[in-house]
């Protein structure tokens, strides 16, 4: 009898299993560029630039993703930022997966030249509904930080990221984007980042975006500030 239930049960896994290890799509790329001039009594100027590529391959899912923020005030520049992350997740269940990942941040006005996170860990899909979807994940890694003032650090770190999609209507689409950086060798070294978005298509591939990207160091190096916020608009292109 207990055989039985256990062959059943394995039986149930596996045909779940093939049913949505069978969605192959192709590579999506998404990208945004940003571009932002005022004039007048101050001069400023700032330039954005997004792209993210995915690809579901039965089991395997991909995610490239970069980012370049570039800044001047009255002809000084204020804003240098470029950041890569690339993610590799592996499906266990319909819903649960496995993954690992590594992303380079270098931030000119945060007070380091870079900081790279080498990660693997566990996340899950919450919500899977025609107009939501919320993933979760955890992750144990390794950071290394070069700083401008302190030389280089590096430790042992915890990662939480959360992405969040709401389809509001057939054109209209909010994205929020969340991820808290947490050092195990300070407690007080950690970052909290957050990207939202608003898209509105006006055909099939190209959309207007409006989005806020906040920052936040909790110990950042001498003479530099804990948060950094972004505003802007975008041209958005979906191939």
């Amino acid at each position: 009898m207990k055989k039985n239930i256990l062959i059943t049960a394995l039986l149930s896994s596996v045909l779940s299993i093939s049913a949505f290890a069978q969605e192959d799509e192709g590579w999506k790329l998404h990208t945004a560029l940003s571009y932002v001039k005022v004039s007048g009594n101050t001069e400023t100027e700032t330039f954005g630039a997004r792209a993210e590529a995915t690809k579901n391959a039965g089991l395997n899912r991909y995610d490239l993703k970069g980012e370049f923020l570039y800044g001047k005030a009255d002809g000084k520049e204020n804003t240098n930022l470029f950041s890569l992350l690339g993610r590799w997740e592996r499906l266990i269940s319909e819903r649960l997966f496995g993954f690992a990942q590594a992303d380079y941040i270098h931030n000119k006005f945060s007070g380091y030249d870079y900081r790279s996170t080498f990660g693997a860990g566990l996340g899950y899909d919450i919500l899977k509904t025609p107009k939501h979807y919320l993933k979760g994940m955890f992750s144990l890694g390794y950071t290394l930080e070069d700083l401008k003032v302190g030389g280089t650090n590096d430790y042992a770190s915890g990662k939480l990221e959360a992405y969040y999609t709401w389809k509001i209507r057939e054109n209209l689409r909010l994205k929020e984007d969340a991820s808290y950086l947490q050092s195990f060798k300070e407690l007080t070294v950690y970052y909290i980042t957050s990207i939202t978005s608003l898209e509105v298509k006006i055909s099939d591939n190209v959309s207007l975006g409006l989005g806020y990207r906040f920052a936040y160091q909790h110990r950042p190096p001498a003479n530099y500030e804990k948060t950094d916020t972004t505003f802007l608009t975008s041209l958005i292109i979906d191939y």
